[in-house]
């Protein structure tokens, strides 16, 4: 195909100058005088001239374009370099956060301040999580009032996902008109409450499912307030990782539950370990040096367990070492602490209590104990223990020695007991 080529500046300029030479041949072959000569030349100039110039811009105007072109393209490139850097700075604050933070609801209100920040044209935000009824409640809110949401209870059959995909609520998804979707799928009340809380003046939303070992666990929203095309399948990714990243969070947040569970309380009678006693108890001596306070201390071990064991077998040891501890913490005060010391051993703290307060107390508790006998295979006992209290800071003022002063008036009571029956 036939290109169109732009005459070279030297090719011109010489037919420029041999343009008088030209022009006096043509005319005299055409018959015509030299007085057209002068005109025709100037023309030949001009026309030159314009033809320069014209070129010149054209040529600018594309380089111009081009320029633009590149530098739409580098801005282009440097906004998705800065959201992609964006997003993993925030993914590893997310990650220090999780390892960091023990309470769950302080981390949930990170991550969603985070997703609004990470995706274009979000305006709030909010994650509901399913309660010991199966009901869904909020735990972290951006841009609306917590104090209205948080008397809401939504069953899972009122939730976007689980209308907009028929009961499958496993993928996130977008929905738009969010207040009309509402008012087709919640209950009257619900939707009351939400329109009181200005919870409804939204255009689009994102919602995606948090999901705990393969269990769904609740739910993450962000919601735009104005345009109803504000969200892209980018935004749903995005949203997809933050909630995958709050179900790692929760089910960390389990685990240490957990851990802390056993490492703080005895597994059988779910009163303080020994190791967790003795750090409180650390605690209670030394603010009671520091402020003048006092306490007393019981030591409390069960009678004739080892026959019990001997007769009727382990596990009815430890039905009476169950049934001791849960008769004598339901008599306890909140302020009062329990720990399981080892075997058939117990330690309590008394605040504020005198001597003779805290033995009248553990005579009832002996009392309410032999109202209750045990039944084991065919087998009727009844559950006793001795104890001995030792006061702070009458007996001593060193911790220590008064558990030990409490401990040798236990054994005390002990032979008491053997020798009285």
């Amino acid at each position: 195909m036939w290109k169109k080529k732009n005459i070279s500046f030297p090719l011109f300029f010489t037919l420029l100058i041999c343009a008088p030479f030209i022009s006096h041949w043509l005319l005299s072959f055409l018959g015509f005088t030299f007085n057209y000569l002068y005109p025709l030349v100037t023309a030949l100039f001009i026309f030159s001239l314009f033809y320069f110039k014209s070129m010149d811009l054209f040529l600018n105007v594309g380089q111009t374009k081009n320029q633009l072109d590149n530098m739409d393209i580098l801005v282009r490139a440097n906004r998705q370099l800065a959201k992609t850097n964006m997003i993993k700075e925030t993914m590893l604050q997310i990650s220090n956060s999780i390892v960091q933070i023990n309470n769950i609801d302080e981390l949930l209100e990170q991550i969603l301040e985070k997703a609004v920040l990470l995706i274009d044209n979000a305006d709030n935000g909010s994650i509901l999580l399913f309660q010991d009824d199966n009901k869904l409640a909020f735990h972290a809110v951006y841009g609306y009032d917590m104090q209205f949401l948080s008397s809401i209870r939504l069953s899972l059959e009122e939730t976007y996902l689980y209308a907009y995909t028929e009961g499958q609520p496993l993928k996130a998804c977008i929905i738009k008109n969010p207040e009309n979707f509402n008012h087709a799928h919640m209950s009257k009340g619900n939707f009351h409450k939400f329109q009181n809380a200005r919870a409804l003046n939204i255009q689009s939303t994102i919602c995606a499912p948090i999901m705990v070992d393969q269990e769904l666990y609740g739910f993450i929203n962000i919601d735009n307030i104005s345009d109803e095309n504000a969200f892209h399948e980018e935004d749903v990714r995005i949203l997809e990782y933050l909630a995958n990243q709050i179900g790692i969070a929760i089910n960390n947040a389990c685990l240490f539950e957990k851990t802390l569970q056993l490492s703080r309380y005895d597994s059988l009678t779910q009163v303080y370990s020994r190791s967790y006693f003795e750090e409180l108890y650390q605690n209670i001596y030394k603010r009671a040096q520091r402020y003048h306070e006092h306490y007393t201390i019981a030591v409390i071990d069960l009678n004739n367990l080892k026959n019990i064991n001997d007769r009727y077998g382990h596990m009815a040891g430890d039905l009476a070492i169950k049934l001791f501890s849960q008769v004598l913490k339901q008599n306890l005060r909140d302020s009062d602490i329990m720990g399981r010391y080892g075997g058939d051993e117990f330690l309590v703290v008394f605040l504020n209590s005198t001597y003779e307060t805290t033995c009248h107390k553990l005579y009832e508790v002996l009392q309410i104990l032999s109202q209750y006998p045990l039944y084991y295979e065919g087998h009727r006992f009844h559950v006793g223990f001795s104890y001995g209290v030792a006061c702070f800071p009458s007996d001593s003022q060193d911790g220590q020695l008064l558990i030990k002063i409490a401990d040798k008036r236990m054994y005390e009571n002990k032979v008491h007991i053997k020798t009285t029956v």
